[in-house]
């Protein structure tokens, strides 16, 4: 059974697109923590960080940094990873948020 991630990915279940790439999506959360709350999730469908090939985790970590860059906030956010013990998805994403930057959140869908 596709993940809800991979419905978004798929574009059968619509969302926010704020970036997008062949191997990444940055989405809106559908209910955010703070003013930017972004999921960052490979599109190469892996389960959680654990079991998550080191190229896969570079190219997260280097689009959580992008991300930051677009925003003007690479000295101000957080990302959070549940591994197990928190997660409702699985389906490996890390919740990049901040209290400054939302003036220049733009979504592509």
């Amino acid at each position: 059974m596709s993940s809800i991630f991979t419905k978004i990915i798929n574009r059968e279940i619509p969302s926010k697109i704020f970036y997008e790439t062949d191997l990444v999506i940055v989405i809106a959360d559908h209910a955010p923590k703070t003013p930017v709350h972004l999921l960052i999730i490979p599109k190469v469908k892996t389960k959680n960080f654990f079991v998550t090939n080191s190229e896969t985790l570079q190219i997260l970590n280097e689009t959580a940094k992008l991300v930051a860059d677009k925003l003007g906030i690479a000295d101000h956010f957080k990302i959070l990873i549940n591994n197990g013990f928190g997660q409702e998805v699985d389906h490996l994403h890390y919740h990049f948020m901040s209290d400054r930057g939302k003036d220049k959140l733009e979504f592509i869908e």
